[in-house]
């Protein structure tokens, strides 16, 4: 997202993301998941995870404005969460259909 020279070039590299490295490793998607429980279960990892989310949404904001961005986050973190739990996760194609269709 960072080299991104545009909306269109940003949304498709945050799709890359999702659909290419961060839903597809299954042990990253596990970490990530027991960040997010550890952090609800302990205040003091919270900072690590708002300093997370803080550092996503600035960048996603690059290419849209700061509600889309926040939106689209808490898109990601669904993703991750449906695609650690469902037996039947999104397929790349539906993950960059609501990816475009949220920042439309």
């Amino acid at each position: 997202m960072r080299t991104a020279p545009d909306r269109a070039a940003a949304l498709a590299s945050l799709v890359e993301h999702l659909t290419g490295d961060l839903l597809v490793s299954g042990r990253d998607l596990v970490l990530t998941v027991e960040l997010y429980a550890a952090a609800a279960r302990r205040p003091a990892l919270r900072a690590v995870t708002q300093d997370w989310m803080q550092r996503s949404r600035r960048s996603l904001e690059r290419h849209l404005d700061p509600v889309t961005a926040g939106e689209l986050d808490a898109l990601v973190t669904g993703l991750v969460l449906h695609s650690a739990l469902s037996t039947d996760p999104m397929d790349p194609d539906r993950i960059r259909a609501a990816v475009l269709r949220l920042a439309a």
